[in-house]
């Protein structure tokens, strides 16, 4: 899913949010005369099509998936009594948490398949390198055979050195991508007297990676150098939820 797509998703969730609470508002208003308090439940299942409409968009489904009102059929509030009104009214909060539902489901999946994919590293890689490495290239390859054990197809599951770009006249070539997870994965060979420059190369790439990428991994395979990993985690992380940081040691 990539970054626009996540945006527009996350823009529907607080729009159905909001106008849910209206909604409701209005449902539980008991300081308003029942015979006036769903005057608005017209203006109410029309916002409700935009937003199903938007939806099904944005999530590439069929227009039939969520209920839409019929607005020309619909009377106006002078042409109906205020239980039908109430009634419409409630129809649309029950539908307009059905696409709620959808939406965050879709945005759920991607975090949780990021975690699980750090904790499958965390957990494999080590035990599929048994010589120390000297070149990043080394853990790459590693990180590869584990991508393809786990049946995934490069070019469509994964992809590795592509989606080449500039950012502040500088090229980035991420090692590995996961397209459906909008997720750009970076390696760093750790030696000693190279600890603060690779976190500035990690900091940089961070900064540069937000552009095109809604989360980044960064495997740091440690030849013995770092003391404290939940501080040079913490130092890079910096409690984002969007950035992990995997540190291996040999």
């Amino acid at each position: 899913m990539n970054i626009e797509k996540n945006n527009h998703i996350k823009m529907l969730i607080f729009q159905c949010k909001t106008f849910k609470n209206s909604v409701e508002r209005t449902l539980n208003d008991t300081s308003t005369m029942e015979s006036g308090r769903f005057s608005s439940f017209k203006m109410y299942a029309v916002q409700y099509n935009l937003l199903a409409k938007n939806a099904t968009d944005v999530l590439e489904i069929d227009s039939s998936t969520f209920v839409k009102f019929d607005i020309e059929q619909m009377p106006g509030w002078g042409d109906s009594v205020w239980p039908i009104q109430r009634q419409i009214v409630e129809s649309v909060l029950l539908n307009i948490g059905f696409i709620l539902s959808y939406l965050e489901v879709e945005t759920d999946f991607a975090d949780d398949s990021f975690a699980n994919l750090d904790n499958f590293l965390k957990t494999k890689l080590r035990a599929v390198i048994f010589d120390k490495p000297d070149r990043e290239i080394q853990v790459q390859n590693a990180i590869e055979n584990l991508f393809v054990g786990r049946s995934w197809i490069k070019g469509i599951d994964y992809d590795r050195e592509c989606g080449k770009f500039v950012f502040s006249g500088k090229e980035y070539i991420p090692d590995f991508i996961v397209p459906k997870l909008n997720l750009c994965i970076e390696v760093k060979l750790l030696r000693d007297g190279k600890k603060s420059r690779i976190i500035e190369e990690i900091n940089a790439d961070i900064t540069a990676y937000s552009k095109n990428y809604e989360r980044q991994m960064f495997v740091v395979y440690d030849l013995g150098v770092i003391r404290d990993e939940v501080e040079f985690r913490r130092d890079i992380e910096n409690a984002r939820d969007d950035v992990k940081v995997l540190i291996l040691k040999h």
